[in-house]
């Protein structure tokens, strides 16, 4: 099994950030485990450990960045960097999952229009990449699944009406479980289809049966990357941001698998948002390298990734288990 490690390194400030989800990945076709792509170093073994790693500077991604300008240790051992793809040309499969409890009713008009326009830079950059469309209030609803046809997300987009209460980790865990569990098996032969759901929401989980954690461990276990819109302190006009406690909430469930959180207080804000959502998925560094030990599992690492440049050498680590 490939191990999955999603990093993101923030470079403002001197203030680093990482978001990890260690996932063990199934193959399920045994041919694909031993081809090799173009450029594929022919050392990858089936459980190397991939690492999606983004690099932003002052909220800015940072292009141009070779293999030389990483290193990687697992445990304190520096790895030897087996493939590196700069930037990702991988095929995205997207999960639009938008909140419709009674607590965003208000805002719901501008979340649909911001999504719009989300779904429509999505779908029609590249053919193959492609977009579902899932609700979440008293019940999580699938009104659309993965297609590149705008107009069906759109007619599905304008149907849905707020009303009733939140059950924001059910929405997670279900269009994980049931859309992304499987998606490796359904790709074409070689492609391995980036996973990323985009949540909007006003971050108050009130009736879940799935907690925070389990969400995230699945999330992890899959190789999802989660990015969250808050609208908890979306008025329609600037009011400044104040993170509240369900918004580091969301924002454990976004880092934790890799992502990011963004807290919009008005309509162009939230337009922005989903912007650099659109613009973290497109920029963003492959690293692989073999697992250094394939033998143990279950066991807790510490993954570190130094970041060499101009400005200094820059760090970030965190423990997982793969």
């Amino acid at each position: 099994m490939r191990r999955s490690q999603t990093l993101a390194i923030a470079l403002a400030a001197a203030v680093l950030f990482i978001g990890a989800g260690a996932a063990a990945q199934k193959q399920t076709d045994k041919k694909d485990q031993t081809k090799q792509q173009p450029g594929q170093d022919p050392t990858l073994r089936a459980d190397d450990v991939r690492l999606p790693v983004q690099v932003t500077k002052n909220d800015i991604f940072v292009s141009g960045l070779t293999k030389e300008n990483f290193e990687v240790y697992e445990d304190g051992k520096l790895q030897p960097i087996k493939q590196f793809e700069s930037p990702s040309d991988l095929p995205l499969r997207v999960a639009v999952l938008m909140d419709t409890s009674n607590s965003v009713k208000l805002k719901l008009p501008f979340e649909k229009d911001a999504a719009e326009d989300f779904m429509a830079t999505v779908t029609t950059f590249r053919r193959k990449d492609k977009v579902l469309f899932a609700t979440f209030d008293s019940d999580v609803e699938l009104h659309q699944d993965f297609t590149d046809n705008l107009e069906l997300l759109v007619r599905a987009l304008r149907k849905v009406k707020a009303g009733g209460y939140t059950r924001l980790y059910d929405g997670v865990y279900r269009v994980i479980e049931e859309k992304m569990a499987n998606l490796r098996g359904a790709e074409e032969p070689g492609a391995e289809a980036r996973r990323v759901i985009v949540v909007l929401s006003d971050g108050e989980d009130t009736a879940s049966e799935r907690s925070l954690k389990e969400a995230v461990a699945l999330a992890q276990r899959h190789d999802v990357t989660i990015f969250g819109i808050s609208t908890k302190n979306f008025k329609g006009i600037g009011a400044g941001t104040v993170e509240t406690s369900d918004d580091k909430k969301l924002r454990e469930l976004c880092e934790e698998t890799g992502g990011r959180i963004f807290l919009p207080s008005e309509k162009l804000e939230l337009f922005r948002s989903f912007s650099k959502v659109k613009d973290g998925l497109r920029n963003e560094y492959v690293i692989f390298y073999n697992v250094p030990n394939p033998e143990t599992t279950g066991k807790e690492r510490e993954i570190k990734v130094k970041l060499k440049g101009a400005s200094g050498d820059l760090y970030h680590k965190r423990r997982y288990i793969y």
